[in-house]
This record gives structure tokens, C-alpha cells and sequence, in this order.
């Protein structure tokens, strides 16, 4: 993460435990003072890492959380969850996702890295999310073409495309979920969020 966007950082919520998305977790959590919302199996290795307990909100599945007025609900993903530290390879709890609504009612629902799934229609009828961020990179998570069926299930009138462009084995791009969105004859607009960029 770029050093300017920690700033202001409060809350880190966390889908699952591959180093692409821990990697940098501890520093900045040191840095900023950050809280972490996470499945509550991810919680031992946080402290053993020196992260305070009351820096951490586990929890699972299906709960909700208040963090900073944001009300978060933990949401099932399709994915692996798993560390290698040095020789071992740790469990690290099941892939999530979360829907955020904010306290001016704006929900964002966040898949998490997954696969399509027919839950994500259950995500669409029950909290009607505003925006959805959705992987679209291919070979560890969705492509276009799946995530654009996804975003037929949950029928979110935004959605930006994520785990995309940080690998070259991942061909996913903004240009093609939009693409395959009109093939779909999916009318969700797509925000072509570049890798560092920022919206408001």
C-alpha cells in the first residue's frame, strides 16, 4: 500500500490469509494504528504477531460488525486461505467477503477473491448493494466473463474490477469486464479503476 493512502487509514478488513493481501498487513497496522476486521480464526496468528487484541474485531460468517460507523457483514468467497512461513504452511480460516453500509445508507459489497457463485444473487436480493468489487484477473480468481455473471446476480448499478494487473498471469481487465457485461446484457457501469488510483 502507497505510503499517502495510509494516511487517515483506520479500519483493514481482510478477506483471507494469502500473502498478496498479508504480506504488509503487520507494518502498517504499526504505522497507523489501524483496527483489522477479519474471520476470527485469522485472530492467533494477528496477536502472535503483535497485534493488541483490541486492535482485532473476529468474527464470521454471516455476523455484522460495527467499525468505525461502518456496519460490516461477513459474506462466504470461494478461495484458499492458506500461508507459507518458512517450511510450514498455515491455515489461515476460510476466504470471506463483506458487505459495508455506511451511515448514509451506501452499501459496497466486496467478494472477495472467488469464483461466481449463486450466493452472490442472495447478496443482491438481501442488501442491495450500490457498488460491488469483484476480482476479475483470472487464473487464481474469476475472469470477466464470470465476474459480468456475477454482477447479473447481484445487480449492483456500479462495480469496480479488482486482483487484476499486479501479476502478468493475471489477463483480467477493466475493458473486458465491461466487454463481457455487454454481452451479458448486464447494465451495471463499470468504474475502470486503475491499479493506485482513488475515487470519490
Amino acid at each position: 500500500m502507497e505510503k499517502q493512502a495510509r494516511e487517515g487509514l483506520d479500519s483493514i478488513f481482510l478477506t483471507h490469509g494469502h500473502f498478496d493481501h498479508i504480506n504488509d498487513l503487520i507494518p502498517i497496522v504499526s504505522e497507523t494504528g489501524a483496527k483489522i476486521v477479519c474471520q476470527y480464526d485469522f485472530t492467533p496468528w494477528l496477536i502472535r504477531n503483535g497485534i493488541a487484541e483490541d486492535k482485532i474485531v473476529g468474527f464470521n460468517k454471516g455476523g455484522t460488525v460495527e467499525v468505525h460507523h461502518i456496519a460490516a457483514t461477513m459474506t462466504a468467497a470461494q478461495h484458499s486461505s492458506t500461508l507459507v512461513d518458512g517450511d510450514d504452511i498455515l491455515p489461515m480460516g476460510d476466504a470471506a467477503g463483506y458487505v459495508l453500509r455506511f451511515s448514509n445508507n451506501f452499501a459496497i459489497y466486496v467478494t472477495g477473491d472467488t469464483c461466481v457463485t449463486s450466493d452472490m444473487q442472495i447478496m443482491g436480493d438481501l442488501y442491495k448493494p450500490d457498488l460491488t468489487i469483484l476480482p476479475i484477473g483470472d487464473f487464481f480468481t474469476m475472469d470477466p466473463r464470470q465476474a459480468a455473471y456475477a454482477l447479473k446476480l447481484i445487480g449492483s448499478p456500479y462495480a469496480i474490477g479488482c486482483h487484476w494487473g499486479t501479476f502478468p498471469i493475471l489477463k483480467g481487465t477493466p475493458e473486458k469486464l465491461k466487454d463481457a457485461c455487454q454481452a451479458m446484457g448486464v447494465n451495471t457501469e463499470i468504474i475502470p479503476l486503475r491499479p493506485g488510483e482513488s475515487i470519490s
